[in-house]
């Protein structure tokens, strides 16, 4: 018999032991010596002293970056005035946007009850409330008016009534009216008016163009060539009307309802954020049943359209609707029928609070709105609340 002397089991090796570094190396081999192998020295670790000596005393970009962004945002806060931004021409309009500001805003409303009119004095008003800056307005407008419905031939008269306020077709038709000196003189000074304003409004109609691409490129070149005028010009756009805006991209031409005004309403948001430019579009209903007053999820494929507007005006005309029925209307003393009282409700508000009514007293043969003082706009409230 052998006498055998029982051996001790072998301890388990510690992973991080300089043995697991260097298994099959003697101590002495091993250049760390003692060093655990995850502390060593990394001669190309980036080390505090490497980078200043880099780097210099510079901030890191981050910090730069955040800071140039705030002060951008300052400096271009304080250049806004004190209206906050441009004049709408209408003290009601003013006081529920806080003027007219960068982004899309819809206008809103029935077939025939006076959008393309009203869009149109706003293009007129917004083009002569703003020709010289000033301590609340420091930017002056140029307004740039698309028509994707009707020719200059229709347009050109429209404005000048509206200036004039004078019947349309005394500027349609002067021969006509040409016996009628008054309103000779008023059409002819409204001719020369509208000359005078070739530096601050532009008209496009049907006939150059529908599509989105079109539009972007028109606006492109209206932009570089103003801001080599006067940097003080701001592009505001108008277009009469969003559902009559096409796509000319051969790729994305088949995009039909929904879809198809999705991606125009997403494109005219980046276009009005790229040129800092308010963009202003008449826009249809779904069919209403009833003479109700519409309400913003009335606005005909409205999901994303609704969504990156920053304004939508809901328009309500009673007597176009209802005729001599209408409950809500004013008289004139040369006219004996009811006259049409123009309801603007404000659906969507980004720029205030302001989510009420704004009243306008309507003469279509004008073309023209007449705005209704705080009293009187009273007043018409309580006729719709009964």
């Amino acid at each position: 018999m052998f006498d055998i002397a029982e051996k001790e089991p072998a301890a388990a090796q510690d992973p991080f032991s300089d043995a697991a570094a260097w298994p099959n190396k003697p101590e002495a081999e091993n250049p760390f010596g003692n060093m655990p192998y995850n502390v060593v020295n990394n001669p190309n670790e980036l080390s505090a002293e490497l980078i200043k000596s880099v780097a210099g005393d510079k901030p890191p970009f981050f910090r730069t970056r955040m800071l140039d962004t705030i002060d951008a945002v300052e400096e271009y806060s304080w250049t806004r005035g004190e209206m906050g931004g441009l004049d709408w021409g209408f003290d009601s309009l003013n006081k529920a946007f806080e003027g007219l500001n960068t982004g899309v805003h819809l206008v809103g409303g029935q077939s025939n009850i006076g959008k393309s009119s009203f869009m149109m004095q706003l293009a007129w008003q917004v083009a002569q409330a703003n020709r010289i800056p000033s301590k609340e307005r420091p930017r002056k407008a140029f307004v740039l008016y698309f028509s994707l419905d009707d020719n200059n031939n229709e347009l050109l008269p429209r404005f000048v009534a509206i200036d004039q306020r004078i019947p349309i077709n005394v500027v349609r038709f002067p021969k006509k009216y040409q016996d009628n000196a008054t309103y000779m003189e008023k059409r002819s000074i409204g001719v020369e008016r509208l000359k005078d304003s070739a530096d601050f409004i532009n008209i496009v109609d049907v006939n150059n163009g529908s599509d989105i691409e079109y539009i972007e490129k028109t606006m492109e070149e209206y932009h570089v060539e103003l801001q080599k005028v006067d940097p003080a010009y701001q592009l505001v756009v108008f277009i009469d009307n969003f559902h009559d805006i096409t796509i000319g991209d051969e790729k994305l031409r088949a995009k039909t309802g929904g879809e198809k005004y999705d991606h125009i309403a997403d494109s005219l948001t980046k276009i009005a954020t790229r040129y800092d430019c308010p963009i202003v579009c008449t826009a249809e209903f779904r069919k209403l049943n009833g003479n109700r007053r519409p309400t913003v999820e009335d606005l005909r494929d409205s999901v994303k359209i609704l969504y990156e507007a920053k304004a939508v005006m809901l328009c309500y005309n009673e007597v176009s609707l209802r005729g001599q029925q209408a409950t809500v209307n004013w008289m004139r003393s040369d006219n004996p029928n009811k006259q049409a009282v123009y309801e603007v409700q404000i659906g969507k508000n980004k720029f205030s609070s302001f989510k009420g009514r704004c009243f306008f007293e309507f003469i279509p043969e004008m073309a023209y709105f007449r705005e209704v003082p705080e009293a009187g706009a009273q007043r018409y409230a309580q006729m719709i609340s009964g």
